[in-house]
């Protein structure tokens, strides 16, 4: 501590003193509550221990699995694997509104697999990829980053029109589903452009703003008063109008249909949601979104795990949806391609503590 004297009205020194810190003061605590905390100390915990204890069981597990056969077939014909789940996971780990279904389809697909059985990988990877690795590897940094007052709400209708998909209007044909795909890709061509130009065009306005009031020198005091804005904590407190409600619950439900189809979908509609009616910023609203995907991932899991036709792969073969021509059996098309799974674990686990860090390198965007 020093002290600082005052000075009286003829410029010498007061005989009162005031303290003054010598040091900046520390950064408030209250950052966060007391749960907050608890869930930032279980994230350090995840990153610094059970992180790498995974890692470690999933390299080890198809080695135990396959054992002599485990180079000459596991890993030669699964090398790749664990690339594209690094890519696939980094990407929405880091705040993109894009769960890994975009990478894996495509390149699957090029491999030979079929677009049903590289929908349900899609489905088994982003269930721990983005419904677990993800949002664990975000937890010691920032715990708000789920907003519950959005998923809590929202999920059920997502899972209504995901079921939905699956069971009553399901695309039975090959052909169906990648054209789904392309058009969606095409789709989010096109709006990730709009954004681009959008973020441009505001960040032109903002410098112009800028330079002009620097123009005109001081500002006048009998200027209007704008409205303070809403934190970014208060934005992620999302509260829903009953208009607002019926539009989210109907886009929820469309977006699940999409992700039923093609494994992907319902994140990029949620992420424009939330960040166009309640200005969410796009860490929050894209790793909300792609938790929720990551969710609708196991339930998609499960169909394909447990109803997939007899000729396909292990599983009770379960009777689940409409009979029809071409579903005779009412089953769910594409078994889950386990060998595949186990390869791209240690890829997943690895994007998820990557895409962070990527986050903060570069930023959101």
């Amino acid at each position: 501590m020093c002290k600082v004297p005052l000075l009286s009205s003829s410029g010498e020194p007061a005989a009162a003193t005031i303290e003054k810190d010598e040091k900046a003061p520390l950064k408030s605590a209250s950052k966060f509550t007391a749960d907050q905390q608890t869930i930032i100390r279980a994230g350090e915990v995840w990153r610094s221990h059970i992180s790498p204890a995974i890692l470690v069981f999933v390299i080890v597990l198809p080695m135990l699995i396959y054992q002599k056969e485990y180079f000459s077939t596991f890993f030669h014909d699964t090398w790749y694997v664990p690339i594209m789940g690094i890519i696939g996971c980094t990407i929405p780990s880091g705040g993109a509104p894009v769960a890994g279904g975009v990478v894996f389809l495509p390149i699957l697909t090029m491999k030979n697999i079929e677009a049903h059985e590289a929908v349900a990988f899609a489905a088994s990877t982003q269930m721990i990829g983005v419904g677990i690795f993800a949002p664990m590897g975000w937890m010691s940094r920032d715990p708000t980053v789920l907003m519950p007052s959005f998923l809590k709400p929202m999920f059920p209708f997502a899972l209504a029109g995901l079921l939905f998909s699956y069971l009553v209007t399901p695309l039975e044909k090959e052909d169906e589903v990648l054209l789904a795909f392309t058009i969606f890709v095409i789709c989010l061509a096109i709006s990730e452009e709009e954004e681009a130009e959008n973020n441009s065009q505001s960040t032109e306005e903002v410098v112009e703003d800028e330079e002009s009031a620097e123009g005109y020198g001081t500002m006048s005091t009998t200027a209007p008063v704008v409205e303070r804005q809403m934190s970014k904590a208060e934005r992620r407190n999302i509260v829903f109008t009953p208009k607002l409600f019926v539009i989210y619950a109907v886009c929820c439900f469309l977006g699940g249909m999409l992700c039923g189809w093609i494994g992907i979908g319902v994140e990029k509609v949620t992420f424009f949601l939330l960040t166009y009616f309640h200005k969410v910023d796009v860490i929050a609203a894209g790793l909300s979104s792609i938790t929720m995907t990551g969710w609708l991932s196991f339930f998609a899991f499960l169909l394909h795990a447990v109803c997939t036709p007899e000729d396909e792969g292990f599983g009770p073969h379960l009777t689940c949806g409409l009979k029809d021509e071409l579903n005779p059996g009412g089953h769910v098309f594409g078994k889950v391609p386990y060998e595949l799974w186990l390869s791209v674990l240690p890829g997943i686990l690895i994007g998820s503590l990557i895409g962070p860090v990527v986050n903060a390198a570069v930023g959101p965007r």
